[in-house]
């Protein structure tokens, strides 16, 4: 073969990986989760196991009263930060960490969770606890104080 074929192989095959996903798209727009917003107080048990599955547990409260816990796929929320920094490696490499970025951005998306919903004896939704958002503002609610932390909230944001 002559070295033409080679480098025309070459290039076809990298268009061909690099277009498995943008690494800065899939970045920006993040990943959908569970419908939980079509969830509320009132919602009957039954919509809400249509909507996010069955629970992987079930405990009682007493008063007819009970609390389900479902196993869900967490909302991955856009992250600006994360496509910017997707943005400036591909420039800097001239496109080449399209690939890996995209590979990350694809493999990093599936993160599950517990959502707690409270069942009146009605078997309608009293309360519903999202510890994907109780952890989002836990983490928020204190600023990092040494430079280490600073960095490691930076990294967590990153990652999101």
């Amino acid at each position: 073969m002559t070295a033409k074929t080679w480098v025309t192989a070459l290039v076809v095959a990298y268009v061909l990986a690099a277009c498995t996903g943008c690494a800065v798209y899939l970045a920006h727009k993040g990943h959908p989760g569970a419908h939980l917003e079509a969830l509320g107080v009132g919602t009957s048990e039954q919509h809400v196991e249509h909507e996010i599955g069955t629970p992987s547990s079930r405990e009682p409260l007493g008063a007819g009263k009970r609390l389900s816990t479902y196993r869900v796929e967490l909302t991955k929320q856009p992250n600006y930060a994360r496509a910017t920094v997707h943005l400036l490696l591909d420039l800097v490499s001239l496109g080449i960490w399209e690939l890996p970025g995209s590979i990350y951005e694809l493999s990093s998306g599936h993160r599950k969770g517990d959502v707690e919903i409270v069942y009146g004896p009605d078997d309608r939704v009293l309360e519903i606890r999202d510890y994907q958002a109780i952890q989002a503002q836990t983490v928020s609610s204190g600023g990092p104080q040494t430079q280490k932390e600073q960095w490691e909230a930076f990294w967590n944001a990153v990652n999101k």
